[in-house]
């Protein structure tokens, strides 16, 4: 019942009063919808459905409508995922609406691809598999050393994060789910391949092989920048999420 509430709370303030969800817009700040989201909701939807199928029922709706805002964060004629689009679903000028997120399109990608397996959907499949999945891959792998750029500019300027070219933990945990997924729902060797690589490098570069866990944050050539394995922003979520996923998905 709680669980049930919280969800209700939320769903108001996502499609209803959108100032619960977080600080207020400065003055003068454009409206945008980031994809976050509607992702995020999506998430939610099937977390609550999973093992009770009233709520899946009544969640079914939500599923739909946020499958849908999360479509419209696909531009420029099918070529390029923005993380952040007009509340009408269009690009945003400037360097707000050329932000894009590698990592998170291709979370946001198993998210949709668990939708379309609920729904029994196979051309949302394919549709998902080839922009959140195999678009951001292209455009996001480093293709000198390797691993997933943090940050990106749809028009190859150099992002505004200081941290935009770092090779980051949870993205790649995020790909392996997307890919193994991918190749499951689909049956594509391509995408187990795409799994193979991203893994490979994941294991290498953020692995410690003397005393356990992943470091978080290395620099462009995959060297340890930050020692850290916990903090503000690292916590025990991606990495046993993804573990646990992809271990339940090859069974």
């Amino acid at each position: 019942r709680e669980a049930t509430e919280m969800m209700e709370q939320i769903v108001h303030w996502v499609r209803e009063v959108p100032s619960g969800l977080g600080r207020p817009l400065l003055a003068g700040t454009p409206a945008a919808e980031p994809m976050a989201v509607p992702m995020m909701l999506l998430s939610l939807v099937a977390q609550l459905g999973a093992e009770d199928e009233a709520l899946m029922h009544r969640y079914a709706e939500l599923g739909d409508w946020c499958t849908q805002r999360i479509l419209r964060h696909v531009q420029r004629d099918g070529q390029t995922v923005l993380e952040n689009v007009s509340e009408d679903g269009q690009e945003l000028p400037g360097c707000l609406g050329r932000h894009q997120n590698p990592g998170h399109t291709l979370e946001a990608g198993w998210f949709l691809l668990e939708h379309a397996s609920r729904k029994g959907d196979p051309e949302l499949r394919a549709h998902v598999i080839e922009k959140f999945l195999l678009l951001p891959f292209r455009s996001g792998w480093d293709p000198e050393h390797g691993g997933l750029f943090y940050f990106q500019d749809a028009d190859g300027l150099c992002p505004t994060q200081l941290e935009w070219d770092m090779k980051l933990w949870w993205p790649h945990c995020e790909a392996m789910i997307a890919f193994l997924m991918g190749y499951r729902d689909s049956g594509d060797p391509a995408l187990l391949r795409l799994f193979e690589q991203v893994a490979e490098y994941t294991f290498r570069q953020f692995r410690d092989p003397d005393h356990g866990e992943w470091f978080g944050y290395l620099n462009r050539e995959g060297k340890v920048a930050l020692t850290i394995k916990g903090g503000p922003f690292k916590g025990c979520f991606h990495v046993p999420r993804c573990l646990a996923l992809c271990e339940e998905i090859a069974l």
